[in-house]
């Protein structure tokens, strides 16, 4: 999970002082919008390569869970490039939110049914790192992508 603050993190600072040299913020807002993204397509990318274990994470009773993992990865990769256009950047946003509140029982599940998961050394670790992450990302999304500019 270093590597999810690190995409957020630097990507904001990178373009943030960019944003400061140039004097121009909206590079510190890309620089936010950019990591929501790249996060977005790590996560999407990660359906693909590891559709079992993405189709784990979905209880028994849902049908075709691998077919919903991929579908899922579709549908993060295009929030991830529709975040980067200004024409459906606010939309997309929303999209993304909604996305990470409509995912989040799925994280719950994954806990408790103790589904094993290689990117963390842990189950505790996983619910203690992804429980917190998911607001994080919420509050990101809306602060550099949604929020009005003053």
């Amino acid at each position: 999970m270093d590597l999810v603050y690190g995409i957020l993190v630097g990507s904001l600072v990178l373009f943030a002082i960019i944003g400061l040299i140039t004097k121009n913020h909206g590079f510190t807002r890309f620089g936010g919008r950019l990591g929501i993204s790249l996060l977005f397509l790590l996560f999407g990318s990660l359906h693909f390569i590891q559709t079992e274990l993405v189709a784990q994470m979905l209880p028994p009773f849902v049908p075709f869970r691998e077919l919903i993992a991929l579908a899922t990865g579709v549908w993060e990769v295009l929030l991830a490039i529709l975040l980067l256009l200004p024409v459906t950047q606010r939309r997309a946003a929303w999209a993304v939110i909604i996305t990470l509140v409509a995912f989040y029982p799925a994280n719950i599940y994954t806990f408790m049914a103790e589904v094993p998961v290689p990117s963390h050394g842990s189950l505790m670790e996983f619910l203690l790192i992804r429980t917190p992450l998911q607001p994080l990302m919420i509050i990101w999304t809306w602060w550099f992508a949604i929020r009005e500019q003053k």
